[in-house]
């Protein structure tokens, strides 16, 4: 058994930063019991503005807000999410997260893992020259 503590200050940036991210954002993997085709469990630290891009998943995507306060946007617009909040992105669906402007926020991720598992090949809507 593997036994992991949530903390903003562990992680390093994504590997596809700075083009699918903007401000600073830090990946905190966990021990992962899923083979490596299933689900992908990780923390995501977003600085206060830090937030990703648009983008879909081809499986969806589930989000447990664990520290701060951030914001989501979808295509019916964007919503503040604070701790204890869970966030579903169905397979799909147009959207992107982050921390609010004056606050950091702390999200675990529950995804399928792969390659082809994320879409950042979207437009932008809403999100472009606007801030989180």
């Amino acid at each position: 058994m593997d036994i992991e503590h949530i903390e903003h200050t562990v992680g390093e940036p994504p590997a596809e930063w700075p083009e699918h991210f903007e401000g600073r954002a830090r990946i905190q993997p966990f021990p992962n019991p899923f083979p490596a085709e299933g689900a992908a469990v990780f923390a995501v630290h977003f600085d206060a503005g830090g937030r990703s891009r648009p983008h879909t998943h081809r499986h969806g995507q589930m989000l447990v807000i664990t520290s701060g306060r951030g914001v989501v946007g979808d295509r019916s617009g964007r919503r503040t999410v604070e701790v204890g909040d869970v966030v579903v992105a169905q397979p799909g669906e147009w959207h992107w997260h982050g921390a609010a402007p004056d606050s950091p926020m702390t999200h675990v991720t529950i995804q399928m893992a792969g390659p082809d598992s994320i879409n950042w090949d979207v437009d932008e809507g809403d999100w472009a020259g606007t801030d989180a």
